[in-house]
């Protein structure tokens, strides 16, 4: 099914290229695939609704047309939709994305991903269904198989209410063949014109075992259409001896409501990296990355590209340069503003 939507969004995409010569032929081109939009996004809002309704009729025993309202997301942060706000947002979409890696020293890829996520307002706020065939983003920074895991994960999350101000999250899903639990914390502290959040996040796999992380980011937002950010990582996992650390610093620039870019440069670690083809272990910074990525939206708000060029240099192949261009192809369904 999902190939299916896949290959006639991509027809859309195509076809309208085509006619863009004939303004009058293209605005009813235009004209057709934006009622064709609004009315699936109409229909997967609607049925998100209804799931939210027969929950909260089951959960609770009278129904509150009272739906609390999910705190305001930086406009950066939702612009380029990166991980940290996929994590957090409530907004209910399907996304439908289309990736493209192209590297020098390894395999090049293409592949599609679809997201959902259906946030319950009426059981109010605190249930999210999500679905997602393709696991997290991995950073840039390793090269372990649990960092690129691939299995379909569906399941729920739970948000409780803040306890002085600790924002709390937790989900059970499945992943492939295995289940897994995982919890997150985080609390934001304002220290002049900084905004500093720690996150904890931990979690327990039947397949993978237990793993935790640790997440601070420095944001100093110098406007509402720019940001600066020092994110400091660490991570470890059962199996797996020594621990990840990794530090970055960004740049998001919103150039428009369309479109916008960014710049990170990321040094990654581990207390004990070992490398697959020596048995040797290191210590200290094993990977060099610096990154540029430009997002716009094309044709429609609910279409988006966004492109990366990327050079890493890593200790597996000498520190020689590996050249990557990441293209993605984003097509949204639902509540995407």
């Amino acid at each position: 099914m999902s190939f299916r939507i896949i290959i006639f969004l991509s027809y859309i995409v195509f076809v309208s290229v085509a006619v863009a010569d004939s303004d009058e032929a293209n605005q009813t081109f235009q004209q057709y695939i934006d009622e064709k939009q609004e009315k699936i996004s109409k229909e997967v809002v609607e049925l998100f609704d209804n799931i939210d309704k027969k929950l909260a009729y089951w959960i609770y025993t009278t129904d509150s047309n009272e739906i609390s309202q999910s705190q305001t997301k930086s406009s950066i942060d939702e612009f380029f939709k990166g991980e940290k706000y996929i994590k957090e947002s409530n907004k209910s979409y399907i996304q439908i994305r289309l990736k493209t890696l192209l590297q020098s020293q390894e395999l090049s890829s293409l592949n599609a991903r679809i997201k959902a996520q259906i946030p319950l307002e009426r059981t109010k706020n605190s249930f999210q269904i999500f679905f997602n065939d393709i696991g997290q983003e991995p950073m840039d920074n390793a090269i372990s198989e649990l960092e690129n895991k691939k299995s379909a994960q569906i399941g729920v999350n739970y948000f409780a209410p803040d306890l002085k101000e600790i924002k709390s999250k937790y989900s059970i899903g499945l992943r492939g063949l295995s289940t897994y639990v995982s919890a997150r914390y985080s609390k934001e502290f304002e220290l002049q014109k900084w905004i500093i959040e720690p996150t904890q996040e931990f979690e327990y796999s039947t397949k993978y075992d237990f793993s935790e992380e640790t997440n601070i980011y420095f944001d100093r937002p110098f406007d509402e259409h720019s940001l600066f950010r020092t994110t400091l990582h660490r991570k470890t996992q059962a199996g797996i001896d020594g621990f990840d650390y990794a530090l970055t610093f960004s740049y998001y620039q919103a150039l428009s409501k369309k479109k916008g870019f960014g710049v990170a440069q990321r040094f990654w670690g581990n207390s004990k990296y070992s490398c697959d083809e020596e048995p040797n272990e290191f210590s200290g910074i094993s990977n060099y990355t610096t990154q540029f990525s430009w997002r716009q939206n094309i044709f429609r708000k609910w279409v988006a590209y966004e492109i990366q060029p990327i050079v890493s240099f890593h200790r597996q192949y000498n520190y020689e340069a590996n050249y990557m261009l990441r293209f993605y192809l984003d097509f949204y369904f639902g509540n995407i503003d």
